[in-house]
């Protein structure tokens, strides 16, 4: 091959250009021609347009990205990279390692600069290299984005969502977006991934890389402390003395070496430490993290349940109404005679859109999840309708309606205009009387939410109630105490709100009457 045909093969395929011309400082501060660990060429060679990645603390994920910005910025005039990180001194140190990648080029593809200061590079090329901190200016308005790299997406704050609007709208046909974190908790991050997971975002490819699999980035500490290991214990760990989780991990290709790392990065933190920064699963790394009410492993285990929950059809005479809004009804059981049932009702303004879901949880007098009503797309009046008539078919249960907003004009109608009996009570007090009167409705406040959210989670955790709905429990995951607040940290909490509804209706002990089916 000569030497026009060789250069012709470098400047067309990325990864043989960078391993050909980069170089980096690695850990020791020395400064070694740059070679792609697995997961580095993994993910460069299996990228698609969207990509999201899951992964284990320093897998030189984003310094495989400023690479490939600098490849674009010097292959491909005109064009724009943007690396977005989440604060300000982790941007300065990317900015830091992106310009050390660029001066350490060899002269004959090094491209002049006519920019090198406020974490931009801007070539002679009229290519462009920006480094940012995700925050409320739009920093792709206006841009045309040919590589985008988002780095440690999970402890990026609220303005997350306006930035990816826009870097989506400004990418170029071919362009690329890797989303890109260790798990912190479980935030918009992980609704992300678990999206892509699920097949919910089919767009969005999921890349999740495990501590177990890395060979070269922690090398020389995996021997350093496998030798602190045996000068403390006398000997290396051998196979008779692995616990239950040190087999699996060995099973998945964990060396000796990484396994008495491990044990010694335990012994200075914790396992739940250790898994948040190391996880071997995608599921470990996000119940590992995270203050969230509910137990993340307890939802994990159940949404891996869901599928062999068989889903059940309205029958043929069933009321008109519920067919016609069938779309937007999931039943796991149908109603049974003399059966007691207890339905939580939470309404919206039927807006479409980001608006908050008009919500019917129903559960049996075991707490059996049998069916979920769910759309923000239906007016308060005809959910009203819908309502009563699944009060009705589920043996006249007992509603337990939230008052606030439209849920006002629920509870009035059904109760006064369809003369509707079976309907939650709440006792308040007559600051000038004294006297206390029972008023229908559940009225949510100060003092009511956090018991009710501390009686579903109980339930929920001691196994006295059945979850079903896979958006009740994708709500859980992200329904946190924050400030002192019980609230979804990103999404709604409108299912959640009508389960722990319709669980107070059954913790209650109220029922006033009873259709017989």
């Amino acid at each position: 091959m000569d030497n026009a045909t060789r250069l012709r093969k470098i400047m067309s395929d990325p990864l043989l250009w960078i391993e050909t011309f980069v170089n980096i400082v690695n850990k020791r501060g020395v400064l070694i021609p740059f070679r792609f660990n697995p997961q580095q060429r993994y993910i460069m060679r299996h990228k698609g347009k969207f990509n999201i990645c899951l992964k284990s603390r320093q897998l030189g994920i984003t310094s495989v990205a400023l690479a490939y910005s600098i490849y674009i910025a010097v292959t491909k005039p005109n064009s724009t990279c943007m690396i977005m990180s989440y604060s300000l001194d982790s941007a300065n140190n990317i900015f830091e390692k992106l310009k050390q990648m660029y001066n350490d080029l060899p002269d004959c593809v090094r491209i002049r600069t006519i920019a090198n200061n406020r974490k931009e590079l801007k070539f002679v090329n009229h290519s462009r290299i920006i480094v940012c901190t995700c925050g409320s200016k739009d920093n792709a308005r206006g841009a045309t984005l040919n590589f985008v790299h988002l780095s440690e997406v999970g402890f990026m704050n609220e303005h997350l969502d306006k930035q990816l609007t826009a870097i989506e709208q400004a990418l170029v046909p071919d362009g690329v977006m890797i989303l890109e974190s260790t798990a912190n908790g479980l935030n918009r991050f992980s609704e992300l991934w678990n999206k892509a997971v699920s097949g919910d975002a089919p767009l969005w490819e999921p890349f999740f890389f495990s501590w177990v699999q890395d060979r070269r980035m922690f090398a020389d500490e995996y021997r350093e402390y496998a030798q602190r290991y045996i000068n403390i214990y006398g000997a290396p760990l051998q196979d008779e003395g692995l616990d239950d989780d040190e087999i699996i991990l060995k099973d998945k290709g964990a060396t000796m070496e990484q396994l008495m790392w491990r044990r010694l990065k335990i012994s200075n933190s914790s396992a739940e430490k250790f898994a948040q920064e190391f996880p071997s699963t995608p599921m470990e790394a996000f119940v590992s993290t995270g203050s969230n009410v509910f137990s993340a492993k307890l939802i994990h285990e159940r949404l891996s349940g869901l599928s062999s929950m068989e889903q059940k059809e309205l029958p043929r005479t069933a009321d008109p109404i519920l067919k016609g809004y069938s779309r937007y009804l999931t039943i796991w059981k149908l109603p049974v005679k003399g059966k007691r049932y207890y339905i939580g009702v939470d309404t919206g303004e039927g807006l479409g859109g980001d608006n908050d879901y008009s919500v019917i949880e129903v559960l049996d007098g075991e707490g059996f999840h049998c069916a979920e009503w769910r759309s923000n797309k239906v007016k308060p009046y005809t959910f009203t309708e819908i309502v009563h008539r699944m009060g009705l078919f589920y043996n006249g249960g007992l509603l337990v309606v939230e008052k606030a907003s439209a849920g006002h004009t629920v509870v009035d109608k059904i109760r006064h205009d369809a003369h509707y009996m079976n309907m939650y009570k709440y006792k308040s007090y007559d600051q000038r009387t004294g006297r206390g009167k029972r008023k229908v409705g559940w009225e949510t406040t100060a003092k009511s939410k956090p018991m009710m959210i501390n009686d579903m989670q109980e339930m929920f955790e001691t196994g006295q109630c059945l979850v079903n709905s896979k958006p009740l429990l994708e709500e859980m995951k992200l329904f946190e105490l924050v400030d002192g607040s019980f609230k979804a940290v990103s999404g709604h909490d409108d299912t959640v709100m009508a389960y722990a509804m319709a669980l107070q209706g059954l913790k209650s002990g109220q029922y006033y009457f009873q259709v017989g089916r």
